[in-house]
């Protein structure tokens, strides 16, 4: 793997707000958009990302292959993105984790999703 792959949800317009934000300011390329759903069950059984987890978390697949989710891929985007290192220490605590829960878990009925996947060009 070339680059960090960011794994999102791309039925949600969240998520798809998100990607569209970070991969405008991604000038570097430094970071892969893939939304969950075009992973096949190989890249899932690699990286073991269930169904259950891809559909509630953003998940970013380094490039030794660890895997980040939640709030920590979100603290780990924004130090590969950005030199806004309060946002990033701020993504690493557990307050930010039950707040991505929070908000992750009501994301459909907040924000809606979509009819179609999203996948940035």
């Amino acid at each position: 793997m070339a680059r960090p792959c960011l794994v999102y949800d791309g039925v949600c317009n969240l998520c798809v707000g998100a990607v569209r934000l970070l991969n405008a300011i991604d000038h570097g390329r430094a970071i892969e958009y893939a939304p969950y759903q075009s992973l096949g069950p190989a890249v899932r059984r690699k990286y073991a990302l269930s169904d259950r987890d891809l559909q509630g978390r953003m998940h970013i697949v380094e490039r030794n292959g660890a895997v980040l989710k939640g709030a920590a891929a979100l603290a780990k985007v924004c130090r590969l993105l950005a030199p806004f290192t309060v946002v990033c220490s701020f993504l690493d605590t557990p307050l930010a984790e039950r707040l991505y829960d929070f908000i992750a878990r009501r994301r459909y009925r907040i924000f809606g999703c979509r009819e179609s996947c999203y996948i940035p060009s």
